[in-house]
């Protein structure tokens, strides 16, 4: 099951439930679930937090600030670290 808008859709993409508009219930279009069965699919969805980190590629700095210089002789390349940009929770 997924939840998509106002609509909880089955695997197959069949609408097992639907939010009514007025008042924000949701109703069941399937007989073979119940409506406590869909209420927790839906709490447990959405009140889901995810930990979300964005990072991005930055030129390496030392503690005075000033450029890091990449070492030839090494695989790996210390001119640039990688930076967490912004880390927030987002709803799965």
């Amino acid at each position: 099951m997924r939840l998509e808008g106002n609509r909880i859709l089955s695997d197959d993409n069949k609408v097992i439930a639907e939010k009514e508009r007025g008042y924000g219930d949701w109703i069941s279009k399937d007989d073979s679930v119940s409506i406590s069965d869909i209420l927790d699919f839906v709490n447990g969805s959405v009140t889901e937090e995810v930990e979300v980190e964005e990072t991005e590629m930055v030129r390496a700095r030392n503690e005075k600030g000033h450029y890091i210089a990449d070492d030839p002789d090494t695989p790996e390349n210390e001119a640039w670290t990688t930076k967490v940009v912004n880390k927030f929770l987002g709803r799965k």
